[in-house]
């Protein structure tokens, strides 16, 4: 089912905090941030919800936590659906509405970026374009709308924290936060709307019509992250298997001939990750650099593929991340620190099987590394060819 987040205020969902006192927000919204939300309002309008609570989830202790207690005021609750079916609900990453993630492999042309893009994976690094067809280009990330690089509108709020025990401002604590304040403008250039759009499984659009305003993010205490939720029916695609294969059939001819591989038995076929992906690459003990076999044996075995592929090439942004579970009883809330693969990190593959064993094999995989439920490690395969 698809999800439209229709934003009524600007909105903070969290990065990475270059400076102390400047926070700059992420252009998309991960899974695991609606999932929050929709847990805070759920709590919020329970008539049960117990702050000190305490309870047991797969061996581990947790509060603010969502379940079904089943007491007599649930029956008559009109989020009583959305509580029982909230730990099977499945969220993707939202992004602007009709925006798209640009692969890594992409590269655009540095004198003019109206020239358009290249696949460095099946086409010459050089802008065609340009005077002479032999203009530079530079690799590119990010989103892409409508053909060409897309960037959401941030703007600028400064703030100060409060003294809890004074209520007066905290002496040196100003900091500054750059919101998303809207995604697309009207004919006048005016800003028109700020609309993000996912898709959400195991939760039908009247459980979703319950909720009468939603706050995503941060400083929602402060009036940001404000919105409403809209549901859009949508027609279950059918995946047509031959259409697929010639995809495939048609990236592999292309980046043989660019990078002259005469070999008939091997095919190569490339995906791109959609969204970010929790990989964990686990301690590696060397006693030397990391070979380029290590290497890939490492991203095979982190993807956790279970079938007779190699990893050919990898273009992609890897960071250590850790983040917070404020669900955790105690003091220290820090999840378990993983390998972030950043969202358009493409992956080339060889193999000697056919393409229909490829994809049957991945058809099966809803994603790569962990939290996949909340929309991490999402990938489609990826066509090589700019425009």
């Amino acid at each position: 089912m698809k999800v439209r987040l229709k934003f009524i205020s600007p909105f903070v969902v969290g990065g990475i905090k270059r400076v102390s006192n400047y926070i700059e927000s992420l252009d998309y919204i991960p899974g695991n941030v609606v999932r929050a939300a929709l847990a805070r309002y759920i709590l919020n309008n329970c008539p049960y919800y117990d702050p000190d609570e305490v309870v047991m989830v797969n061996g581990t202790y947790r509060t603010n936590w969502v379940y079904f207690k089943d007491n007599p005021k649930c029956s008559d609750c009109r989020l009583k659906m959305l509580c029982q079916k909230f730990s099977d609900i499945r969220i993707s990453f939202f992004y602007p509405k009709d925006a798209v993630v640009i692969p890594s492999t992409w590269m655009v042309c540095k004198a003019n970026p109206q020239h358009g893009f290249v696949d460095c994976l099946t086409q010459e690094s050089r802008c065609t374009r340009c005077e002479g067809g032999r203009g530079r280009v530079e690799f590119v990330s990010g989103l892409l709308k409508d053909g060409i690089k897309y960037s959401v509108v941030k703007s600028f709020v400064t703030r100060t924290a409060i003294n809890r025990y004074t209520g007066t401002a905290k002496d040196g604590s100003l900091y500054s936060l750059l919101a998303v304040s809207a995604t697309s403008k009207d004919q006048n250039g005016r800003y028109e709307e700020n609309v993000f759009e996912g898709h959400m499984w195991g939760v039908a659009p009247q459980d979703l019509k319950a909720i009468d305003e939603l706050r995503i993010g941060k400083y929602t205490s402060v009036g940001f992250g404000r919105c409403s939720v809209i549901t859009e029916d949508e027609r279950t695609d059918i995946c047509d298997v031959g259409r697929v294969i010639a995809l495939l059939e048609d990236f592999n001819a292309k980046y043989k001939t660019h990078n002259k591989i005469k070999e008939e038995t091997t095919r190569y076929f490339a995906i791109k990750f959609t969204s970010d992906a929790k990989l964990n690459f686990g301690h590696i003990d060397l006693d030397g650099y990391m070979t380029t076999a290590q290497y890939k044996e490492a991203w095979l075995k982190a993807l956790g593929i279970d079938l007779d592929i190699q990893v050919e090439k990898v273009y992609a942004e890897v960071f250590n991340f850790r983040g917070y579970d404020t669900s955790k009883v105690g003091e220290d809330k820090r999840e378990s620190a993983v390998h972030m693969v950043e969202k358009g990190s493409v992956i080339v593959f060889k193999t000697s099987l056919g393409f229909d064993r490829v994809v049957e094999y991945f058809k099966s995989i809803e994603g790569f590394g962990e939290d996949t439920q909340d929309g991490f490690g999402k990938f489609e395969y990826h066509t090589g060819g700019g425009f």
